[in-house]
C-alpha cells in the first residue's frame, strides 16, 4: 500500500539522517580549551537523541550503531596545555551527557587520547630551514569557533617581526596587512 511505502521511506530518511549525523565532522581551528567543541558535541548528541526518541515514539526501528561522539570533533590549538585540556573537556562532556541521559555504558579506558585535536599554529607553519607555508586544516563539514583577535597595529608587538613578516608574505593578496589577526582564520575557513 502507499501508506506502507511512505512509512518505509520515512524510516529510511530517519536512518540516513542518523547516519549523516554520526559521520559529520566539526573543526574549531583555534579551539582553546574546547568550549565550542563541547557545546557542538552536546547539540549533536541532543539532536541524535531527539531523532531516536521520535523514531521510537512512532514505531520506526533504528539500527544500533555507534553514533555521535568525540571522534567527530577536530581542533587546532597553539598552546599545548589548552590542547590537552580541550581533549579532556570534550571527553568529560561526552561522558556527562551519556550519564545524564541514562546511557552511561562505556568501555575501558574511559578517556582516550584524541589525535584529532592538534597542538600547532593554524595559520602559519615554519619548516626547519626557516621558510613558511600555510598549514592544512582537517577537512570538516562545519567550522566554528572564536579565533584570536589582535589588531593589525599590535601584531608586531604581540607576535614579533619574523612571524608578522612571514604572515604578510604568505597571505599577501588574500588578507590586507592592516587586518585583525582573526581575519586569517576567516579567510582560511572561507576558502
Amino acid at each position: 500500500s502507499s501508506r506502507a511505502k511512505a512509512r518505509r521511506e520515512a524510516g529510511l530518511l530517519i536512518e540516513r539522517f542518523l547516519d549523516r549525523l554520526g559521520r559529520g565532522t566539526i573543526l574549531d581551528p583555534a579551539c582553546g580549551s574546547g568550549n565550542f567543541l563541547y557545546v557542538a558535541l552536546q547539540k549533536l548528541l541532543d539532536l541524535e537523541h531527539q531523532v531516536r526518541r521520535f523514531a521510537i515514539d512512532h514505531n520506526f526501528p533504528t539500527l544500533l550503531r555507534i553514533g555521535v561522539g568525540p571522534w567527530q570533533l577536530y581542533g587546532i590549538e597553539i598552546n599545548d596545555y589548552a590542547a590537552e585540556l580541550a581533549q579532556m573537556t570534550v571527553w568529560i562532556g561526552y561522558l556527562q551527557w551519556l550519564h545524564n541521559h541514562g546511557t552511561g555504558k562505556w568501555k575501558e579506558p574511559i578517556l582516550t587520547a584524541m589525535s584529532n585535536i592538534e597542538c600547532r599554529d593554524a595559520i602559519l607553519e615554519f619548516s626547519d630551514d626557516g621558510s613558511s607555508k600555510e598549514p592544512a586544516w582537517p577537512r570538516a563539514d562545519l567550522i566554528l569557533g572564536n579565533p584570536p583577535f589582535l589588531g593589525g597595529k599590535l601584531m608586531r608587538r604581540g607576535l614579533g617581526d619574523k612571524y608578522v613578516n612571514s604572515l604578510f608574505a604568505l597571505w599577501d593578496g588574500r588578507v590586507p596587512r592592516e587586518a585583525d589577526l582573526c581575519c586569517y582564520w576567516f579567510e582560511k575557513a572561507r576558502e
